[in-house]
């Protein structure tokens, strides 16, 4: 979406870019205004659960991936209030002609709807958002396209076995909503509302698409955030390798320490060089790190992934870090840890660019021998070079910005009766 503004910016609109104060640093090179939003939680809903490193601690160790989706839907319905009420001000005071808005701030769409204001969804993923096969991997299961007899069954089973949790959590979610919409009737917010969706077929199941959903691949900015000195020197250097491992599970997802020594180790047996992406809140897992380590608190990863010498990706297997690994022709030693990690994981085994490992029971052996595997056998590259070549030729960030310019002149009812 930073990549989109700036864009948009050069197009010659004025945008603004509505996000958190930690951000702000983010948005400064684009050229769009900063309009900071806090979401202030109540003493109730601010308990010691809600803490973001707790809550996200949680999920990210949660052993069922149902009750890990869960856990994060009741986290947003708990967040709808504090984002509803303070969003009304900044739309009330700037009223744009037209927002832009990720997949998951529902508030926004809500908001949008009362005060006639047309808006853009943008996500990462298709997810649920178009159906497809009953017979292909559930989105949120963890299933190959080549299940057996027993997972077909539990694939199949499996959207009846969350149908309690969903109408659960569906009708409180609809009860906060309609709190501040006077009891409407709640409109579809996905249903004929334009849909951006950065990832591409090839990741993705095949599927049809109605018009108001447009695929365009991975929405990378023009010029990326560039390498420290010290850290371009550092990637630079070859010597005594035969290449970069590079390791990153985002900013949300937490390890536990017998998880980061059994990585540490089974990288340590590679002997590659290794630059790991690690928050700072959980530095406290570091001890005894090899010479040919680096820790980093954070990178512009895009610049990482497109370095000669980084040759694999350890990754959560969020979209933006698959799109990013396999744009640059990396291969993926999947670790997913929750939400719609599982399911992408699977779909990068099925087209032979990863192999995966279960984050509650794998050990430093098998994290040496499945990146020896990955750089090994020439069928993972190939594979990741196909990909790449398709994502490359998706459209991406232009295509992108043309839906959106052909929106702010024509309006839904040109995408709906394309």
């Amino acid at each position: 979406m930073i990549a989109i503004a700036q864009e948009l910016v050069e197009r010659g609109y004025p945008v603004k870019f509505v996000i958190s104060e930690v951000a702000k640093n983010w948005i400064a090179t684009t050229g769009a205004e900063f309009i900071p939003w806090e979401i202030r939680l109540t003493e109730t809903e601010n308990n010691n659960d809600n803490q973001p490193e707790n809550f996200w601690g949680n999920v990210s160790q949660e052993k069922n991936n149902l009750r890990g989706e869960n856990m994060m839907w009741q986290h947003f319905i708990k967040l709808y209030s504090p984002m509803y009420k303070s969003l009304i001000p900044i739309f009330e005071k700037y009223h744009p002609d037209l927002l832009i808005i990720d997949r998951a701030v529902i508030p926004a769409m809500d908001l949008a709807q009362q005060m006639n204001i047309p808006y853009v969804i943008q996500t990462r993923f298709l997810g649920n958002f178009v159906k497809k096969s009953s017979k292909d991997p559930q989105f949120g299961t963890s299933y190959s396209m080549n299940m057996n007899l027993w997972e077909r069954c539990l694939n199949f089973l499996s959207p009846i076995l969350s149908l309690p949790d969903v109408i659960i959590n569906t009708n409180k979610q609809n009860q906060v909503r309609q709190s501040y919409t006077n009891n409407k009737k709640l409109n579809n917010l996905y249903d004929k509302n334009l849909i951006i969706v950065g990832t591409s077929f090839g990741i993705e199941i095949s599927r049809e698409l109605p018009s108001w959903v447009q695929m365009v691949g991975p929405i990378f900015p023009k010029t990326p955030p560039s390498l420290s000195s010290s850290l371009s020197q550092w990637l630079d250097d070859k010597q005594g390798t035969n290449g970069i491992i590079y390791v990153a599970f985002g900013t949300l997802v937490n390890i536990e320490k017998w998880q980061f020594q059994a990585l540490l180790t089974g990288l340590k047996n590679t002997k590659l060089k290794v630059l790991w992406s690690l928050p700072a809140n959980q530095h406290h897992h570091i001890s005894n790190l090899p010479d040919s380590f680096r820790i980093e608190n954070f990178v512009p990863q895009q610049a990482v992934l497109s370095h000669a010498n980084v040759v694999l990706f350890v990754s959560h297997c969020g979209m933006n870090s698959i799109n990013e690994s396999l744009y640059f022709s990396k291969p993926i030693l999947a670790l997913p840890f929750f939400g719609d990690q599982h399911y992408n994981a699977a779909r990068l085994v099925d087209i032979g660019v990863a192999l995966r490992l279960n984050k509650q029971k794998f050990d430093s052996n098998e994290v040496t021998r499945k990146i020896n595997s990955l750089l090994a056998d020439s069928t993972y590259q190939e594979a990741t070079n196909r990909i790449s070549h398709t994502l490359k030729n998706s459209g991406g960030l232009k295509k992108a910005a043309d839906i959106i310019e052909t929106m702010s002149v024509e309006g839904i009812n040109y995408f709906i009766k394309s």
